[in-house]
C-alpha cells in the first residue's frame, strides 16, 4: 500500500443515448409541439438509413426527429449538445434526435414501428444510482457515446434485439431509476446483436484482502490455512498478494507459495498476482521496455499458469509517471515515463497472453489519474481490467465535487470490468478508528454492489503490520494484541461475518 499522490492531481440497427446534464446547465430552448419530422440537411440520406423506422411517437408534446448519426452533430432537438465520437459498429446508422425536457419523464413511452428485425442501443447515465425496470434487463455492451457534457464524458450503452413491430421503450426516470440527469435518443440499422460488444465478464461480484503471506514477519505466525479460514469466514473470495519474480519468471520462495496455493484451492479463495516489477527502465527507449516487458510477462505465465488466472501488472505505476497535477489530463505527467510504462506494460500483457491466453491482466491506478489508464489503452495496452486504488481521505476529498461517487466515474470512463484491488481507511490516531474503518468499509461495499460494472473490491489488509512506523503499521482488519503471538478481530472483520 502507498500514500497516494495528490500533487494539485449489413444489419438495421437501432440505438438509444441518453446526454447528462443538470437542470440549471441546459440551455433553455422552445419545445415546439410536434413529433414526426425530420432534419432538413438529413432528408437524402433518411431514404436508406431511415427507411426502417415509421410512426415514431414520444409520449410527450415535444418534438423528436430523425438524422444519421455522427459525430459534431446535436443529439437533442431542444439543445446544441454534440455527440463527439460514436463506436465504429454504430457509425451511419439513424439517430432519432429526442427532446431534452423529457428527462425527467416517469411515465410516458417513446415507441415506433420497425419494418425489419433490429438491435435497439440504449446509452444511460453512468452515474445513476439505479436503472428504470424496463432497462435494467438489457445487455450492457462495451460501447460508449462520447457528447459535449461538462459532467461527464461518455454515457454507458445497453442493447436489446427486436423483431419487426411496434418497439415502446420505457420513460427516462420510471421506477426504480434514481439520481439520473439525462434524456435518451435512438437510431436503426436492420439486424440483431451477435453478443460481441457485451463487456467481458470476469466473475460475480467478489470481496478480498490483500495479504503480505510471503515471508512477511506479521503473517509468518498464522499457518496459511488459516489465513484463508479467515478469509472464508469473512466472505471473502479473493486475496491479492504481492510477488517477487526470478529472471526466469518463477516465484521467489515456492515452498512458501505452494503452501499459500494449496490452502486457497482448499478453501475456495482465488489469488489475485500482483507481479512486482523491476526490469521497467525510463530512459531505454519504447522497444527495449516492450521487449522487456514481454519477456517478464512470457516467464511469469509460463512458470505459473497453473496457480493463478489474474494478474495485476506492477503497482501505482500512475504514481511514478506523475509530474502535477490530479493525474486526469496528459500534461499532469512525464510524457517520457507514460510512453516508457505504455510500452513496458504492453509488453508485459502480450507476453502473458502468449503463453497463458486464458489470463485476465489488469492495470491499477489511483486517486484521480485516470489518464495513464486512457494513456494505456490509447497505445494499445490490451488489458482486462481496469483496477483502482481508493482510501477514504480521498473520498472525503471529492464528497462535494461533481462526481463523488468514484465507482461510477470509473464507468463513465471506462467499458471494462473494473476491480477495486485496494481500498482502506487511512489510518489516524483517535480513539474510535476502528468503528470508522468499519463504517467506511460497509459503505463502500454497497457503492460497489450497487454498480455492476465492479466486479471486486479487495481491502487493505488481513493484519496490522506493527513493525512498520506510523500509519502503515495500523491498515490490518485484524489487530496483534501481543506482536506476533496474540491476535484479535477488529470491529469491520466482526461486521463481515455476515456476508
Amino acid at each position: 500500500m502507498k500514500l497516494y499522490k495528490r500533487i494539485t492531481l449489413a444489419s438495421s440497427l437501432l440505438f438509444v443515448l441518453f446526454s447528462c446534464k443538470k437542470d440549471h446547465e441546459i440551455e433553455p430552448v422552445s419545445s415546439p409541439p410536434l413529433v414526426e419530422t425530420m432534419d432538413a440537411t438529413a432528408t437524402t440520406s433518411a431514404v436508406t438509413s431511415t427507411s426502417l423506422i415509421s410512426n415514431l411517437k414520444s409520449g410527450t408534446s415535444r418534438t423528436y426527429s430523425q438524422t444519421t448519426i455522427a459525430t459534431n452533430i446535436a443529439y437533442y432537438t431542444d439543445r446544441t449538445y454534440k455527440i463527439t465520437s460514436v463506436p465504429s459498429a454504430l457509425t451511419g446508422s439513424t439517430l432519432i434526435k429526442t427532446a431534452c425536457d423529457d428527462k425527467a419523464n416517469t411515465s410516458s413511452n417513446l415507441s415506433f414501428t420497425l419494418f425489419a428485425a433490429a438491435t435497439v442501443y440504449v446509452a444511460y447515465d453512468p452515474r445513476a444510482d439505479a436503472l428504470p425496470s424496463w432497462l435494467s434487463t438489457w445487455t450492457k455492451t462495451s460501447y460508449k457515446i462520447g457528447v459535449t457534457d461538462t459532467q461527464i464524458s461518455s454515457m454507458n450503452v445497453y442493447s436489446k434485439s427486436y423483431a419487426a413491430g411496434t418497439v415502446t421503450l420505457g420513460a427516462n426516470m420510471a421506477s426504480p431509476a434514481k439520481d439520473v440527469h439525462c434524456q435518451y435518443i435512438v437510431s436503426v440499422k436492420a439486424g440483431t446483436s451477435s453478443g460481441s460488444e457485451e463487456i467481458p465478464t470476469s466473475t460475480s461480484f467478489m470481496l478480498g484482502l490483500n495479504a503480505h503471506s510471503m515471508g512477511n514477519i506479521a503473517y509468518s505466525p498464522v499457518s496459511m490455512s488459516t489465513q484463508m479460514s479467515i478469509m472464508k469466514k469473512m466472505g471473502m473470495k479473493v486475496m491479492r498478494q504481492n510477488f517477487n519474480v526470478n529472471s526466469d519468471g518463477s516465484i521467489s520462495s515456492p515452498t512458501t507459495l505452494s503452501q499459500l496455493m494449496n490452502a486457497a484451492n482448499t478453501n475456495g479463495i482465488t489469488i489475485l498476482a500482483m507481479i512486482n516489477i523491476t526490469t521497467l527502465n525510463y530512459s531505454s527507449s519504447e522497444s527495449a521496455n516492450y521487449a522487456a516487458g514481454k519477456l517478464l510477462g512470457s516467464n511469469v505465465a509460463a512458470k505459473n499458469s497453473s496457480h493463478f488466472t489474474y494478474y495485476e501488472l506492477g503497482n501505482e505505476l500512475d504514481n511514478k509517471a506523475i509530474v502535477s497535477g490530479n493525474g486526469d489530463v496528459a500534461s499532469d505527467y512525464n510524457s517520457q515515463k507514460l510512453r516508457a510504462s505504455a510500452a513496458f506494460l504492453k509488453g508485459m500483457n502480450d507476453g502473458i497472453k502468449l503463453k497463458q491466453p486464458g489470463a485476465k491482466t489488469m492495470i491499477d491506478g489511483s486517486w484521480k489519474h485516470f489518464y495513464f489508464l486512457q494513456y494505456m489503452q490509447t497505445y494499445g495496452v490490451k488489458f482486462d481490467i481496469v483496477a483502482w486504488h481508493w482510501y477514504s481521505d480521498m473520498e472525503n476529498s471529492i464528497a462535494s465535487s461533481s462526481s463523488p461517487d468514484i465507482t461510477k466515474k470509473l464507468s463513465s470512463l471506462f467499458a471494462k470490468p473494473i476491480w477495486f484491488t485496494e481500498v482502506g481507511q487511512r489510518w489516524t490516531n483517535v480513539s474510535n478508528i476502528d468503528q470508522i474503518q468499519s463504517d467506511f468499509v460497509n459503505t463502500f461495499i454497497k457503492r460497489m454492489k450497487a454498480n455492476t460494472q465492479v466486479k471486486a473490491g479487495i481491502f487493505y489488509e488481513m493484519f496490522d503490520e506493527p513493525f512498520r512506523t506510523g500509519a502503515e503499521g495500523h491498515y490490518g482488519f485484524i489487530k496483534w494484541s501481543v506482536p506476533y503471538s496474540t491476535w484479535t478481530y477488529k470491529t469491520v472483520a466482526k461486521s463481515l461475518f455476515i456476508y
